[in-house]
């Protein structure tokens, strides 16, 4: 095996590492923003957690639409540099 070939193996798995990560913060944040947005406006408007409800069923599915979108970039960069 060539000295290119392992670097690129190498780079592969990096790549893949970073984009787990990416996409597991990801999730996280855009959920707890959506929580925390609607915990506060249950609190403001004295509803009993339909807001709260709400939002976080938006920031699951904002954050799985960022990751989809996170992943079919890599996936486009990947078949460019092939």
């Amino acid at each position: 095996m060539s000295p290119s070939e392992d670097f690129k193996k190498k780079r592969t798995f990096v790549e893949y590492l970073a984009l787990v990560s990416q996409l597991g913060l990801t999730m996280a944040g855009s959920i707890l923003l959506c929580f925390a947005v609607g915990f506060f406006l249950d609190l403001w408007l004295g509803t009993g957690g339909i807001f709260l409800v709400i939002f976080i069923l938006l920031g699951v599915v904002g954050g799985g639409v960022t990751a989809y979108r996170q992943i079919m970039d890599l996936e486009r960069k990947q078949r460019s540099d092939n």
